[in-house]
């Protein structure tokens, strides 16, 4: 007789996975500085315009934190992952077609909302699990 034993969840997937989310903020930051002048000259403005981008992005991570932890205590880490995963996703997409850099600043600020769900939701199960 063999007996069905209930496997451990693989901690090294399960590190790879949450670092991955944590990265999206991040990330999102690293990969755009460089384009900061590129943008600037694309939209045909200063840089001090093009870096409100920035602080857009910067208050929409602060703000889908506060956010993202008290929903993803009341509804599950599933849900909200996935709506947070899946508006980075498009939004991201958007801001590379982006006409403007106020319709770049808007997106840039919900492209944060959006992975600040990886952020909160893979310290919380961390906390889950440990």
């Amino acid at each position: 007789m063999t007996a069905i034993a209930k496997s451990q969840p693989s901690y090294a997937r399960l590190a790879l996975i949450l670092g991955a989310l944590a990265a999206f903020g991040p990330l999102s930051i690293d990969t755009y500085l460089p384009a900061l002048p590129t943008i600037a000259e694309d939209f045909a403005t200063t840089t001090a315009a093009v870096q409100q981008t920035l602080s857009a992005f910067f208050v929409g991570l602060a703000l889908g934190q506060l956010f993202y932890g008290p929903i993803s205590d009341r509804m599950g880490r599933r849900a909200p992952l996935l709506f947070g995963c899946a508006m980075y996703t498009v939004v991201s997409i958007g801001c590379a077609f982006a006409g403007s850099t106020i319709g770049l600043m808007g997106l840039r600020f919900l492209q944060a909302l959006g992975s600040s769900a990886g952020v909160v939701i893979g310290r919380s199960v961390v906390r889950d699990l440990f």
